[in-house]
């Protein structure tokens, strides 16, 4: 509830304040502009619940399918390079393996991952996303930076909805909080886990394991 009430709130509040007074075009243009960020903030925090609320319904069905998960990396990758290119970040991309899984969440779940780690990357850093096939049988894929790090205090906490960590330690930004926690959902609809190791000053490196075909879980258990 504290998450809709602010954007509602800015909106009540550049309405009530330009409609005060007589203004010029210049100005009604300015807050029209201001209410539409605020109405796109809060139109992606919805999506981002609803997809949460989605996934844990305990009949929701993963739509799993065996793809090469290169191919979906590098989709990922060539969305972001534009970005990545004004940035001045490098983008790595390498590794190979073959998953049972929904490749559209498992793209969306790199691409949560990315877009952090280049928010939180400074000019001239790296990124560098790896795939590996291990010997279990397991998908390891790595989303690892060069940004300025996490607090040990704040690594547990990374996956709730609506955590943020303060000011001082990463970058702000107007997110809602809600990226990590999607991650969350869509490996457990896989059966898989999300985790996450950083050291302050050292970059973060954020983990997806995906079970061995044919370990997927019953999703009515989620």
């Amino acid at each position: 509830a504290h998450a809709l009430r602010n954007p509602i709130n800015n909106l009540r509040g550049e309405a009530e304040v330009a409609l005060a007074r007589t203004r010029t075009p210049e100005e009604y243009q300015q807050v029209l502009g201001s209410s539409l960020e605020e109405l796109a903030r809060l139109s992606r925090l919805i999506d981002g619940l609803l997809f949460i609320a989605r996934a844990e319904d305990p009949h929701h069905a993963l739509q799993s399918t065996r793809f090469a998960v290169k191919r979906e990396l590098d989709a990922v990758c060539d969305f972001y390079e534009a970005l990545a290119a004004e940035r001045h970040i490098t983008v790595e991309c390498q590794g190979d393996a073959w998953l049972d899984g929904d490749p559209i969440l498992f793209r969306r779940a790199v691409s949560n991952l990315l877009a952090n780690a280049l928010n939180y990357t400074p000019n001239e850093g790296r990124v560098r996303i790896s795939a590996t096939a291990r010997a279990d049988g397991v998908v390891e894929v790595n989303v690892s930076d060069t940004g300025p790090g996490i607090a040990d205090a704040h690594l547990p906490h990374v996956f709730e909805r609506f955590y943020r960590i303060e000011e001082g330690q990463v970058r702000v930004t107007d997110g809602a909080g809600l990226g990590l926690a999607i991650v969350q959902s869509i490996m457990r609809l896989h059966g898989g886990t999300a985790c996450i190791e950083s050291t302050l000053g050292h970059g973060t490196t954020m983990r997806l394991e995906f079970p061995a075909k044919g370990t997927i879980v019953d999703t009515a258990g989620i």
